[in-house]
């Protein structure tokens, strides 16, 4: 059986779509008729594109509910060759051995390219593992970024759709659309005609003065401080970076300990002082967790500023940016700085970052930004509503 991506959706039309839908059940309903190969009544053998730790918990529920894994393929060559639960690491070449109609799960939070590649390919069911946590949570435990995630659309929908009416420019409305059209069907193509594949470059949206302090919370190795230096072409005045993982603090300190104009903090940005749980597993997934992991600091970004000047903060921080965004209240009303703020962690951050930006500074234009083909990289960009340069005040 070939998935079917008859699309009902067009601009705003998702709107509709959930008031007809009333319910996540019929939500639910809907996606299992769209992709038919991975429904629960047909799923008995898949192939699966991605060895990282998403990909083999789906291997463990695969092996626990029967379902016949007939290869799991990824071109690292860090997990070629490992074996998970007997069945061995194997190149994404072996994927074209297989029959074209198989369901090729994409064990990954990018989804686009993976999806466009195999169906140029012939194959006929590629699908983000996404689908089978939202579609069939029970069995198939969700990830923390699909944890209730078509519960938020029925029930904010009206928020979604003050969302739209006030951000800035026809683009974002746009991206959006997109975005919540993808939260509907778990369609990647959708977003193909949105994603700027430039992480926190948008285009048109952002320029640069020679004196910039900027904030990066969530700072992982430097890359994205590397980043914003080249496009400043190494002219700012001060980079504050937050970075809690130990061995990925290691590395930041490494890479970029040289520069005197850079301060870095071995903490995590919150509401308040304080010590939290962190996973600890120097990745870009590592996060706070309720239980388990270790200790980190965390501080709030008022406290570290202390009135001193800002004028972007960009944050990725694994869920936690509603917390930091309170965190700094005091620097945010003062100093209007552009914001850059991850809104992809829990379905609901998309409405409620902001929202929360808003109630800090009203003096802001919304803007949305998609970076990636999948659930990541949903960006909100707060700019001055005035047209001034931030941090200015």
């Amino acid at each position: 059986m070939e998935a079917k991506f008859t699309r009902p959706f067009s601009a705003n039309s998702w709107y509709d779509a959930l008031i007809k839908a009333r319910s996540e059940t019929v939500l639910r309903a809907w996606l299992n008729e769209r992709w038919p190969a991975f429904a629960p009544s047909s799923l008995r053998q898949v192939a699966v594109l991605g060895a990282a730790e998403e990909g083999r918990r789906f291997v463990g529920c695969c092996h626990e509910l029967g379902v016949q894994v007939l290869a799991l393929c990824d071109d690292d060559p860090r997990k070629l060759g490992l074996k998970i639960e007997d069945l061995e690491v194997t190149p994404r070449d072996t994927l074209a051995t297989l029959d074209a109609d198989v369901p090729i799960v994409v064990a990954s939070h990018r989804v686009l390219k993976a999806v466009q590649e195999y169906e140029s390919k012939g194959h006929t069911n590629v699908a983000p593992l996404g689908l089978l946590q939202i579609a069939d949570p029970d069995r198939f435990p969700p990830h923390p970024f699909y944890q209730g995630w078509l519960e938020d659309l029925v029930q904010n929908r009206e928020r979604y759709q003050s969302l739209r009416e006030r951000l800035a420019d026809d683009f974002s409305r746009r991206v959006l659309d997109a975005v919540l059209d993808y939260r509907l069907t778990l369609d990647a193509r959708i977003l193909s005609g949105i994603v700027e594949w430039d992480l926190y470059a948008p285009a048109g949206l952002i320029c640069y003065a020679d004196d910039e302090v900027y904030v990066d919370a969530g700072a992982y190795d430097g890359d994205t401080i590397r980043l914003f230096i080249e496009r400043v072409k190494g002219r700012f005045s001060r980079v504050v970076a937050f970075e809690p993982d130990s061995a990925t603090f290691g590395r930041l300190r490494t890479r970029l300990g040289g520069d005197p104009r850079i301060q870095m903090i071995q903490a995590g940005l919150h509401r308040q002082r304080g010590v939290l749980r962190f996973d600890h597993a120097g990745t870009r997934g590592s996060t706070l967790v309720g239980e388990g992991g270790g200790p980190i600091d965390v501080v709030s970004l008022d406290e570290v500023l202390k009135g001193d000047r800002v004028t972007m903060v960009k944050m990725n921080i694994e869920g936690a940016e509603l917390e930091a965004l309170e965190g700094g209240r005091e620097s945010i009303q003062r100093w209007c700085p552009r914001l850059v703020i991850s809104a992809y962690h829990r379905p609901s951050d998309l409405w409620m970052i902001p929202q929360q930006i808003e109630s800090l500074q009203a003096d802001y234009r919304l803007h949305l930004r998609q970076h990636d083909g999948g659930v990541i990289e949903t960006v909100v960009y707060a700019l001055p509503g005035d047209g001034r340069l931030s941090g200015g005040r």
